[in-house]
């Protein structure tokens, strides 16, 4: 009896604990579903219940979890967008690149809280404790969620450090070493790299809060649950959120001060290695001299990029190396493959890069691939297509465990270059060894740290919350102060001036009165 009614305590106290979480992961973005997972993944093995929406289905859904997919026609990207070149893309201006992506989230908008599972949900009595969410990815229209079921707001970054996220926690970017991720520079910046990054980050964060306003409307269309005339404006909604997990570590990149509620869970990608297929694990093992792995991630295909003379590059310089080469490519390849060079439309990534054998990944430099790199420590060659790519590999090859070759670059002699330096210099693995190391080197695993802030949030609401997240721009930013003293400043210097001027007029009258000798005979 005794042992029944512990039982039973025990039992009652777990799923006191436990609580009703909603992940809200929409976008039909590979990659981004596999910073969210390993979060969800962990809460189901906590005991929390977790109601997972999500833009790409589980095949398998874990225990624990709830999957309501909008994995349909209904959710997909018009025909123009699918058309999309990622490489023109990237070489957008800075205030062009923001606006576009601001623009694109606008367009799939309807898509996205126009579904009908997800105007359900948004009409429903529904309860939750918790929202995760990725609103910071410029969809901002999805904060609402917060309101409408009055829970705790938890934010998901998938891309490293930003400035328009730095800028919602409270403490924003300091232009004199902080880069925003569409800057492409590294972060030992002289006075015009400086004077360039102020123009970035200032660009970046003006045209986040003006599409803030543009935003709210669709906030308004869609969102319009019973109730939702009381909610907040969105640019204050948008910084209500108690924790903020980001895709980021400091050794990937290089440390930057935190917000207190921010925490960094990069590497929460990366799984226990897998054995590898047999086929696969006997090519790894025979190539005594080493592999080259190259892929350029899940949404650039490399067939898409690679035109005839970027082909014939990289296949002439392969045909003349002693390893042999994997290579992701996703269509029938359209000519002859040296005899060591392997293609596939797919390979498994982590275990290609756990094993021993692999000494160099070719990428295209997004936050997940560099940071599986580090933490098997592979060291690099980037070859960045658009986004937070160019600044992850400027990092990378200022760090030292890789180096960048531009797209627009690209011939035989400079891959030739690239990949024979990286390979050559031992220097660069002894510093990818070191990174991955310094990576490793955790009390708890990402997905651990994940839960674990997500749970403390539920607990304590806000509670990390700096006072600046809910300062408006004028207010963060000091505009009305430094406007002030703008104000003083000019009118102290005209006070001055008029001054000076009065002064000088005297004296100069003064002084032609003495020198005037009809002046002095009128007075005599």
């Amino acid at each position: 009896m005794m042992k029944a009614l512990l039982f039973l305590f025990l039992a009652f106290s777990t799923s006191t604990e436990a609580a009703r979480i909603l992940a809200f992961f929409p976008m039909q973005a590979k990659s981004h579903q596999f910073v969210f997972r390993p979060i969800i993944e962990e809460l189901g093995k906590r005991g929390h219940e977790v109601v997972y929406v999500t833009g790409f289905g589980y095949e398998k859904v874990p225990p624990g979890i709830t999957q309501i997919s909008t994995e349909d026609s209904r959710n997909s990207p018009p025909k123009d967008f699918q058309k999309f070149s990622f490489v023109d893309f990237g070489e957008l201006s800075v205030p062009f690149f923001t606006i576009m992506m601001h623009e694109i989230f606008l367009m799939i908008a309807p898509l996205l809280l126009g579904h009908p599972k997800i105007q359900q949900l948004i009409h429903s009595n529904e309860k939750f404790d918790a929202i995760l969410m990725e609103s910071y990815f410029s969809h901002q229209f999805i904060s609402p969620f917060i309101h409408k079921f009055g829970a705790v707001g938890i934010e998901v970054m998938p891309l490293g450090d930003c400035a328009w996220t730095d800028e919602l926690t409270g403490l924003p970017d300091n232009p004199a070493y902080q880069l925003d991720y569409k800057y492409e520079h590294t972060n030992d910046l002289n006075f015009f790299e400086r004077l360039y990054n102020v123009y970035v980050t200032t660009t970046v964060t003006i045209l986040g809060y003006f599409y803030l306003y543009k935003q709210q409307a669709v906030a308004d269309t869609y969102m319009n649950y019973t109730g939702w005339e009381t909610r907040p404006p969105l640019h204050k909604m948008v910084s209500n959120r108690s924790i903020i997990l980001t895709n980021s570590h400091f050794a990937v990149g290089y440390p930057v001060p935190l917000a207190p509620h921010r925490k960094e869970i990069g590497g929460i990608n990366i799984r226990p290695p897998k054995p590898l297929p047999k086929d696969l694990q006997t090519f790894m093992d025979q190539s005594k001299q080493g592999v080259i792995y190259m892929s350029l991630g899940s949404n650039v295909r490399v067939s898409d990029v690679a035109n005839e003379d970027i082909r014939e590059a990289f296949m002439s310089v392969f045909q003349e190396l002693p390893y042999n080469v994997l290579m992701k490519w996703e269509t029938d390849y359209p000519g002859k493959l040296p005899p060591n060079v392997r293609i596939s439309s797919w390979f498994p990534q982590q275990d290609i890069l756990a094993h021993k054998n692999c000494v160099l990944f070719i990428t295209h430099g997004g936050y997940l691939s560099i940071s599986e790199a580090v933490h098997f420590g592979v060291p690099l060659v980037g070859i960045p297509i658009f986004g937070d790519q160019p600044k992850n590999l400027l990092i990378v090859e200022e760090a030292g465990y890789g180096r960048l070759l531009r797209y627009r670059n690209i011939t035989k002699d400079t891959v030739a270059w690239t990949v024979k330096e990286v390979l050559s210099n031992k220097r660069y693995k002894e510093e990818a060894m070191r990174r991955s190391k310094l990576f490793r080197d955790r009390r708890h695993s990402p997905a651990e740290e994940a839960a674990y802030w997500i749970e403390h949030a539920i607990k304590y609401p806000n509670a990390l919350t700096p006072k600046a997240a809910w300062l408006s721009f004028v207010q963060l930013h000091l505009i009305d102060v430094k406007l002030f003293l703008l104000a003083a400043l000019i009118s102290i210097l005209y006070g001055i001036s008029k001054l000076l001027s009065t002064v000088g007029k005297l004296w100069k009258s003064k002084s032609t009165e003495k020198l005037d000798p009809k002046k002095k005979l009128k007075k005599n």
